[in-house]
């Protein structure tokens, strides 16, 4: 027998895990296994899934990825005599989406702020993330996902606080010298949705510029900014 699953999902997402069963016709049931971790450090095997084989040779079942990082099944095939037989176990990378105010920046420049408890409005919703605010022409934060994260989403505008013409850009800029995604011109009223892909970097920059007429001010935001990663 033999199980196989998906190399990787996202946390949350639904996946099939498909075992092949020899011997069908003398099978009687399948059972899944995940392997599972207690508050001590302890490890074993839970059951999560059972189903009948009915002479079938090939029989899915359907799980959802939550834990971080990993998991881990293996499956058991009962037959009519003689013991179980156990599969191999097999691993899928789990991918979660992360908080950038979980990456401390480890540089900013001033009127820049992306602490998770900081809160603004575009488009009259309320948002927490990554803001401009003060006269700045520019603002700037890096931060060090370390290789772990392979893209980058969030709701990009300018705060409802910004003046009525004016303007602003936001830029992605990965391990300081790629440009990973410019937004469009981001004006008070708009959102701009993005989710970008990202070659694994090791540190990046969420830059953003006033593009506005001279003396007009305008707060470019990220509202909810996250990054997609796996082993941290």
């Amino acid at each position: 027998m033999s199980l196989q699953l998906p190399k990787e999902a996202v946390e949350g997402g639904r996946m099939t895990v498909t075992v092949k069963v020899g011997s069908a016709g003398k099978a009687r049931s399948v059972q899944l296994f995940k392997e599972t971790t207690d508050l001590w450090g302890g490890v074993s095997w839970t059951a999560v899934k059972k189903r009948r084989v009915a002479g079938r040779s090939s029989l899915q079942f359907t799980v959802v990825a939550t834990d971080h990082n990993a998991e881990r099944y293996r499956a058991s095939v009962a037959y009519a005599t003689g013991k179980p037989v156990t599969s191999r176990a097999a691993r899928v990378t789990v991918w979660r989406w992360v908080r950038l105010g979980s990456f401390a920046s480890y540089y900013s420049t001033p009127g820049t702020s992306s602490a998770e408890y900081s809160s603004f409005a575009m488009n009259g919703a309320q948002y927490k993330g990554w803001h401009g605010y003060g006269t700045y022409p520019t603002w700037e934060s890096r931060h060090t996902p370390g290789r772990h994260c392979r893209a980058f989403r969030g709701d990009f505008g300018v705060t409802d606080s910004s003046a009525d013409g004016s303007s602003a850009e936001i830029t992605l800029v990965a391990d300081e010298t790629t440009i990973a995604w410019t937004s469009s011109r981001l004006t008070p009223g708009m959102v701009e949705q993005a989710e970008i892909a990202l070659a694994m970097p090791y540190r990046i920059s969420v830059q953003a510029r006033n593009t506005s007429p001279d003396g007009v001010r305008a707060y470019p935001a990220i509202g909810h900014p996250e990054l997609l990663c796996t082993g941290i």
